[in-house]
């Protein structure tokens, strides 16, 4: 064994297998170790062959994304790939579980391949604003053409090894463990005498026209964007019109642009944030139990059908309390199979786990949505053993022990909120945490009582504020809510306020003005469209009216405004409302409400659909500069103190020249 690469020898054959927790990620150590055993392997008279694969449920996962924010250390991915196409003995990788970015140019750059019909490759590089490097855009066409090349590059989903698409990868796919498979082909290798490069082959290339075809396809698609996707196009054109040795140049010179571009930095942050979310110390403290049973108390049948449908959908069995959720249920799953969403025994298989009313005692987890119940309280019968949570519908979680709160829709935001409070046992927060994780949620903890109404409602409530005062400076919701668009919000505040339902949002926001010392007059536009009626999307009017053809500012809220440097002079309306988002996550920081700065951005993105480029509004400060956030800032104060005027985190960040995420980031 040389550290993390166990070494075997099978009949002339050195199986070099891949070991390191977790996922058998190529760390530099790796890297080094199958470097040296591969020259063991050469200099050896007695191996002809070798095998590489990995331990454990996959081969490889790739490289760690944190070293792409640092030096790239020796020996990188590109020079251990040319040393397994290089070597004069044949290598042959044996592919099963899971093959991920540099995992796959390790594979692409072996003489041969043999996979597990149900490995899954996947080539995610575009999802943090990078490419494929070490010789991958090189190699990937020369296999299976163009067409192929750049689906795998520009979707950076997994696809199966069994996938006819794929076929001309493998040498070989069987539906067992592929290393016997892998030592045969090596041995086979061996005995020819012959070891055929990736790199010399010319099938993927044999259809220049055809090759030339799909690569303007993709660019009608890119539209003339520019970005990761716009150099996967140029590096897989690159593989047909430059030698290839000049192909992996041209290839590095676009992985590395990307690799430093603010994009790729702002997106492998939040790939990062999103895992740190969901260490918490109750997973460490406490006892995890399984939560297969639910119950959902309280609340609107349409929120708790919409929670209700998750849990179904995953096996769990669920007790309802309200007959009108039960039905909400029900059309929901009848709309689903005359849709051909699902069919008719996955409907009845779902129903069957439903239950109306709650039997006391027999829950794992009762999700309570009544906002009167006091702290502690229970529903009527014990929990037994049970966990008991406040279930947030909209009105936020202020007081709660423990609180949850699935952000809507429930099916494609995939973001959980879990608040707890002093005292609250670990054994509880600890299970539902994990129960989250193993329905794919990405998950955030925040601290009560300093987070309120919850993280997302504060963070929320910081632009709602800044939009309604800008409003009673002047400009309008619709040039508001475009500004906020600009600024990375998917939809603009006021546009999200009429959905919300604007009676709810002036409830919370109530509480947060309060706690802030805002004068009584911030509200003065909220209350003037409530005074009329016109109460959100659910009635057809709020900021904003809504008929068929889609929203259109209201009347008496379409005119053209103040001119915004008469509101807000030098400062664009984008980055006064992300001077005071930025204000928000200090507050909530400096309070303890929230474990690390990243769960802001994290909510931010996964909750609110802020730009995934972006990294969310605090990576988005640090790539813009805290001075220049700063100055805004006090530019801004005039207007509202309690929202603008800058606190002293920030201060103290700008002045030992630091971001929220390190001294790299103030720059």
């Amino acid at each position: 064994m040389t550290g993390q690469i166990q070494i075997e020898r099978r009949d002339g054959v050195a199986v070099l297998r891949i070991d390191r927790p977790v996922a058998n990620a190529l760390a530099p150590q790796v890297r080094a170790d199958l470097s040296a055993a591969l020259q063991d392997v050469a200099d050896d008279g007695d191996l002809r062959a070798v095998v590489i694969c990995g331990a454990g449920p996959g081969f490889s996962s790739g490289v760690d994304l944190t070293e792409y924010d640092g030096p790239l250390a020796s020996p990188w991915v590109d020079q251990l790939c040319r040393e397994i196409e290089e070597c004069p003995k044949p290598v042959v990788a044996a592919l099963h579980g899971s093959i991920l970015g540099a995992g796959v140019a390790l594979a692409f750059a072996a003489h041969a391949r043999v996979a597990q019909s149900d490995a899954r490759l996947a080539l995610p590089e575009i999802s943090l604003g990078m490419i494929p490097g070490a010789g991958v855009t090189q190699r990937a066409p020369r296999l299976v053409g163009a067409q192929v090349a750049l689906e795998l590059m520009l979707s950076g989903q997994p696809v199966l090894a069994s996938d006819p698409r794929l076929r001309p990868m493998f040498d070989q796919v069987t539906p067992g463990d592929p290393q016997p498979a892998a030592i045969a082909l090596a041995q086979k290798l061996a005995d020819k005498g012959s070891c055929p490069r990736t790199r010399d082959r010319v099938r993927g290339l044999s259809d220049p026209v055809g090759y030339q075809q799909s690569l303007k396809l993709v660019a009608k698609r890119l539209g003339g964007q520019g970005g990761a996707g716009a150099d996967i196009l140029r590096a897989v054109e690159a593989a047909q019109l430059l030698p290839f040795e000049q192909g992996l140049e041209f290839e590095q010179v676009l992985f590395e642009d990307r690799l430093q571009s603010p994009e790729a930095r702002a997106q492998r942050h939040i790939f990062a944030a999103e895992r740190r979310a969901a260490i918490m110390p109750e997973l460490s403290q406490g006892k995890v139990r399984p939560l297969n049973r639910i119950a959902l108390a309280g609340g609107a049948a349409g929120a708790l059908a919409d929670l209700g449908m998750l849990y179904l959908d995953v096996g769990k069995e669920l007790e309802v309390e309200d007959g009108a959720t039960v039905q909400r249920l029900r059309r929901n799953y009848d709309d689903a199979v005359a849709k051909g969403r699902l069919d008719e025994a996955g409907r009845s298989a779902r129903l069957a786990r439903l239950t109306q009313g709650i039997a006391p005692g027999r829950a794992d987890l009762v999700l309570d949505a009544r906002e009167a119940r006091a702290v502690g309280d229970s529903l009527p019968g014990p929990c037994e053993g049970g966990v008991l949570a406040r279930l947030d519908t909209g009105a936020g979680l202020d007081g709660a022990a423990l609180g949850f709160r699935v952000y809507r829709p429930a099916h494609s935001q995939r973001l959980t909120e879990i608040t707890v409070g002093e005292g609250t046992s670990p054994d509880a927060v600890a299970s539902l945490a994990r129960m989250c994780a193993d329905m794919g949620r990405v998950t955030v903890r925040a601290a009560q009582p300093a987070a309120g109404a919850g993280l997302g409602h504060g963070m929320t409530a910081a632009v709602y504020l800044a939009a309604l005062d800008l409003v009673r400076a002047g400009l309008t919701p619709l040039r508001v809510d475009q500004a906020a668009q600009r600024m990375g919000l998917r939809t603009g505040p006021f546009l999200m306020m009429d959905s919300e339902g604007l009676a709810l949002v002036a409830q919370r926001l109530r509480a947060v003005a309060a706690g802030m010392g805002l004068s009584e007059g911030w509200a003065a536009p909220l209350d003037e469209r409530l005074a009329k009626g016109a109460t959100g999307r659910s009635v057809g009017r709020g900021f904003y009216d809504y008929p068929p053809e889609g929203p259109r500012p209201s009347k008496g809220l379409a005119g053209a405004g103040r001119a915004i440097t008469e509101v807000l002079g030098d400062v664009a309306p984008r980055h006064a409302l992300h001077a005071a988002l930025v204000n928000a996550a200090a507050r909530a920081i400096a309070a303890g409400a929230v474990q690390r700065a990243s769960d802001l951005d994290v909510v931010m993105v996964r909750g609110y659909g802020y730009e995934r480029a972006s990294g969310g509004p605090l990576m988005q400060a640090d790539q813009r500069g805290l001075l220049a956030v700063l100055k805004d800032m006090k530019a801004l104060a005039g207007i509202s103190a309690p929202i603008w005027a800058p606190h002293p985190m920030i201060v103290d960040l700008v002045k030992n020249g630091r971001g929220f995420f390190g001294r790299a980031g103030a720059a």
